[in-house]
């Protein structure tokens, strides 16, 4: 049985879920779209997002086999996390292999430029955490040689003086780096991702 302060949605009989859903729907689809409004960037999407949640939301109940002690947590929590995925569908790919070098680890770069969000942040930490372990796979000679033009910021003859190594071994290996990197990307977060140059 799912209860919300003295309402409850019986988890069997069809009809008494329906019923009941749709008046607890009722009584929190205005927080609900305010919640989309902050965690989607137009009210087109905030309003799709709010029809996906209500439909999940309702798919889910209907198959309910636990107790859902606070429906407007649950329905929070459901609706957040599809924001989430439509943010993740979307901006799959969207960040090239190229635009590697607007992200700086450890540092405060932004990898969006539009307003930070929960599900931005997330986003932004996902594909963060994503690039320092393909960039820690890096065979050693790879790894070193793209982290101190990535990370250091060292120009390429500096690279070369510090690795004992030549100018056009340094280009050859950051660009064997990128290639990995870029490969890995678009494994995970498919072709979208592919750079423009």
């Amino acid at each position: 049985m799912l209860n919300c302060s003295s309402a409850s949605i019986p988890c069997s009989g069809t009809q008494d879920i329906d019923s009941a859903f749709w008046k607890l729907w009722q009584d929190n689809q205005d927080y609900l779209y305010r919640c989309c409004r902050k965690w989607m960037s137009n009210p087109t999407d905030a309003e799709d997002a709010l029809s996906r949640a209500m439909l999940k939301a309702w798919e889910k109940l209907r198959d309910c086999t636990d107790d859902i002690k606070n429906f407007k947590a649950w329905l929070t929590k459901l609706t957040y996390n599809l924001c989430a995925d439509i943010h993740r569908d979307r901006n799959r790919g969207a960040v090239g292999v190229d635009s590697l070098d607007t992200i700086a680890i450890g540092n405060q770069t932004e990898l969006i430029s539009q307003e930070e969000t929960p599900v931005r942040a997330a986003m932004r930490g996902e594909v963060e955490l994503f690039f320092r372990e393909a960039i820690d796979e890096l065979p050693d000679r790879l790894r070193e040689t793209f982290l101190l033009d990535f990370e250091s910021g060292l120009s390429y003859p500096d690279i070369a003086e510090q690795l004992d190594i030549s100018y056009d071994n340094v280009r050859k290996r950051i660009s064997q780096a990128r290639a990995i990197l870029r490969q890995r990307f678009n494994e995970n977060f498919g072709e979208d991702g592919t750079d423009s140059g």
